[in-house]
């Protein structure tokens, strides 16, 4: 518990000394050389030291807020939560407006397991702290106490302001994946209660088989759905992505473009159907046919990362490099990460006869494939696609 706050309890110090301190008391002389000493016996590890000085201060003046505040934050440091909660409360009925001490309180109370007492205190200081990580805790317990009363909206909406305000933190990014899942896994429990038979529930079904590979069962369940509802977006297009999951086959193939076509006609800017589309005629080796499609896509939907990329690889095919690099460099520049942008473009370096250029990209494409490959499996269990991603075929050298 120490190291985690150890930032926090010397924030606290800072924050809540001035003000008082500039009051006139017959005692200032002897509470400003108490102060000094406390706050660097603080600093120094020298808590009971510390403790000793704030008492004294407490003997003299025992209305000084600051005083308990910072015996609330040793106490809080050493996880001696009802000590550290008797103080912050002294300090706040002093001093109401010590936003840092009414998160710390809060946090007491959440650590002796006082939900319904921490949280008015964390829902007010995570609107008034200010201190970055300070407010990232209030929000994290915050959110602990939302789930563990099953309020799960408003942890959804704390969870968005934490990633907002750190968007790269692991632990914020675990704790909003979890949140979400709550969520997630609450709403199919209501929909599993009050529709059980509904083409929604028949959706989740498929999703969850297609989830463990059970493409026959996934198709099944759509096919149920759009009985239910023949106008059921996405019912179409799932069937075509999961048809040719299961096998690539012509048959297959003439199948999907099938559901692909019923999709578009539902919805003819559905650009994840014009793309499939497209990979049908690629499958095909009708790349100028596919390119069509591609270009349908990417007028539809212009930042579609995907499209750009399976346009470049047909143009590379049709001679057409020079285009296909435009291509290539525009799904680069709206996702850097794609490790098939880089090879592509690699390739289509290495067709101009820039060698250094395609040196340098194969060199990108290797390191973020390495990079990506221990959580590839995970992402995609965890994460649906709306289509089929590119990808660098098995005869491509890897």
């Amino acid at each position: 518990m120490g190291s985690r706050f150890r930032c926090h309890v010397c924030l606290l110090l800072c924050l809540i000394t001035g003000k008082e301190l500039a009051a006139q008391t017959s005692n200032w002389p002897e509470i400003q050389k108490r102060y000094k000493l406390g706050v660097e016996a603080v600093q120094a590890g020298h808590d009971a030291e510390a403790e000793e000085d704030f008492r004294a201060i407490l003997r003299l003046d025992p209305k000084n807020a600051s005083a308990h505040a910072n015996l609330g934050s040793i106490a809080f440091r050493h996880g001696n939560f009802t000590q550290a909660s008797k103080e912050f409360r002294a300090a706040l009925d002093l001093q109401p407006s010590l936003w840092n001490a009414t998160a710390f309180l809060g946090m007491s109370e959440f650590a002796l397991g006082k939900n319904e007492e921490a949280k008015p205190l964390l829902e007010s200081a995570f609107e008034h702290v200010q201190e970055a990580k300070l407010r990232s805790q209030v929000g994290i317990d915050l959110t602990a106490v939302y789930r563990a009363s099953n309020d799960l909206p408003h942890a959804v909406d704390i969870v968005r302001a934490l990633v907002q305000a750190e968007p790269d933190d692991p632990a914020i990014l675990y704790l909003s994946y979890r949140t979400y899942s709550d969520l997630a896994a609450q709403t199919l429990s209501r929909l599993a209660v009050v529709a059980p038979e509904s083409p929604q529930m028949h959706q989740i079904l498929a999703q969850a088989m297609a989830s463990q590979d059970d493409f026959q069962g996934a198709i099944a369940q759509y096919r149920r759905a759009l009985e239910l509802d023949p106008h059921l977006p996405g019912a179409h297009f799932e069937i075509g992505q999961l048809t040719l999951s299961n096998s690539a086959t012509e048959p297959n193939r003439q199948i999907a473009e099938k559901e692909f076509q019923e999709a578009l006609a539902a919805n003819p800017g559905d650009a994840d159907s014009l793309y499939m589309l497209g990979e049908i005629q690629w499958l095909r080796s009708q790349p100028q046919e596919a390119l069509a499609f591609y270009n349908q896509a990417l007028a539809v939907r212009p930042a579609f990362v995907d499209a750009h990329i399976a346009a470049g690889k047909a143009l590379t095919t049709l001679g057409r490099t020079d285009e296909a690099l435009k291509q290539l460099l525009e799904a680069i520049h709206l996702d850097p990460q794609s490790e098939v942008a880089h090879y592509r473009l690699s390739e289509a370096y290495r067709r101009l006869g820039r060698t250094e250029d395609a040196e340098r990209e194969l060199a990108t494409f290797r390191t973020l494939r390495d990079s990506h490959s221990p959580v590839k499996a995970l992402y995609q269990q965890v994460q649906e696609r709306s289509v089929r991603q590119q990808s660098v075929g098995p005869g491509e050298p890897q």
